[in-house]
């Protein structure tokens, strides 16, 4: 039981990151992309009309990578949600204090 407990928690601890690196992603998201195709223009001698090319492609892409990360998200919560029907009300509520204290611990580490 004690396996499973730990499995549930570093799901829980894998969907915070993806999550937290979605946030992430909206905030940085254009200037990472203006960057890394910076470098690729460099590296590559790029011309201005490849750069834009590339652009277009991505942006023709964005949607779609929109609409799988919202799925993914479906996808966790419904998996989490059977997860925590597996506890017991007892360990529903061990798990609710340890997950407090790794917020906790996250908070004093920043």
């Amino acid at each position: 039981m004690r396996n499973n407990v730990v499995k549930f928690l570093v799901l829980g601890m894998f969907a915070f990151t993806a999550i937290n690196a979605n946030a992430q992603d909206k905030n940085n998201n254009e200037v990472s992309r203006d960057q890394k195709l910076q470098e690729l223009k460099k590296d590559l001698s790029l011309t201005e009309a490849q750069v834009l090319k590339i652009k277009q492609i991505e942006d023709n892409y964005k949607e779609e990578k929109l609409e799988l990360k919202k799925k993914m998200k479906e996808i966790r919560k419904k998996e989490f949600d059977e997860i925590d029907n597996v506890f017991t009300p007892e360990q529903k509520a061990k798990l609710k204090e340890l997950r407090a204290k790794k917020h906790q611990n996250r908070k004093g580490a920043m």
